[in-house]
């Protein structure tokens, strides 16, 4: 029961430090000036109903296409190397780094790795690898 208590406790404190480090600190983001802000505002008030419903969309479909851009990019990067990794070491932990958050994915590891280690490695390698 003290290994797995201390197994918890190891994973906590690694989980609060990644997420920690996974965000990216404000000031290397770039900064945008009031005068711009309100420029932007108060070219949103002159628009139309119509050209507002419009301009939300072309923001949505650019998001969409974004977030299919990162999860088709099948460039090996060193996040990816260092899930994989993790993910045999310690697979609840590879899971996170892969998916930047705690998921369900992360959990269901959590949960695989408890009740015995090889499962919870082979599920966190499948979902690393992108295919779970």
């Amino acid at each position: 029961m003290k290994k797995y208590a201390f197994f918890l406790l190891a994973i906590s404190l690694l989980l609060s430090s990644l997420s920690q480090a996974a965000i990216p600190p404000t000031s290397s983001q770039p900064t945008i000036a009031n005068e711009q802000i309100e420029e932007s505002i108060a070219a949103l008030k002159n628009m139309s109903k119509k050209e507002r419903k419009e301009k939300s969309m072309e923001i949505k479909k650019a998001v969409r296409s974004y977030k299919s851009q990162l999860k088709d990019d099948d460039d090996v990067d060193t996040n990816k190397v260092l899930a994989l990794v993790f993910a045999v070491l310690i697979p609840p932990i590879g899971v996170v780094i892969y998916e930047n958050k705690v998921t369900t994915k992360f959990w269901l590891s959590l949960l695989l790795t408890l009740l015995f280690y090889l499962p919870g490695m082979i599920y966190s390698l499948l979902v690393v690898t992108g295919n779970a």
